[in-house]
């Protein structure tokens, strides 16, 4: 079993890489910052099409 201090660290570096933006996120804001709301939206859809596919 692991001491309790490298499960708490072990932990809160996994909390950290769960809620860092992806990729995906960063490319679907600048998309819907630059080209406006209907554009990101058919990015989310592209990429949910391409999360269902794969």
């Amino acid at each position: 079993m692991l001491p309790l201090n490298d499960l708490l660290l072990f932990a809160l570096a996994a909390l950290g890489l769960v809620l860092s933006p992806g990729p995906n996120l960063i490319f679907l804001i600048s998309r819907s910052i630059t080209q406006g709301r209907r554009a990101g939206l058919l990015s989310l859809a592209g990429i949910l099409t391409g999360f269902f596919v794969h």
